[in-house]
């Protein structure tokens, strides 16, 4: 991955992170890597635990940010997930795998949550 291109997801996933806090959610975790996968962000609520992915373009010219996230990368994201909950024996509470799509662009950007989306 070029530099730029990990500058901008970067940017992404701090968006992301301040869009959870402004909802009232704590970030647990960013870019928690185990041997199957990555989360972009841990999130919680009270028992509401939401692993999420991030999907950031610089436009829409190939599709929504969304529709990068590929069956195969689902599964990995799915496996790390569990991985997770097994690691931080989280449980049995309430838990979801989200995606929030950024659309970033010259002066704004549009963000998109969707809630067990993956």
């Amino acid at each position: 991955m070029n530099f730029s291109k990990q500058v901008f997801g970067q940017s992404g996933e701090q968006i992301a992170a301040l869009f959870f806090e402004e909802k009232g959610y704590f970030v647990i975790d960013r870019n928690w890597r185990c041997k199957t996968g990555e989360i972009d962000l841990v999130v919680r609520k009270d028992d509401e635990w939401r692993f999420i992915e991030v999907k950031t373009r610089g436009s829409n010219r190939y599709g929504q940010p969304e529709e990068s996230l590929t069956p195969r990368k689902q599964d990995h994201f799915y496996k790390a997930i569990q991985w997770y909950v097994l690691d931080k024996n989280i449980g049995s509470q309430d838990i979801h795998a989200d995606v929030l799509a950024i659309l970033i662009n010259d002066r704004d950007f549009d963000i998109r949550w969707l809630p067990d989306a993956s």
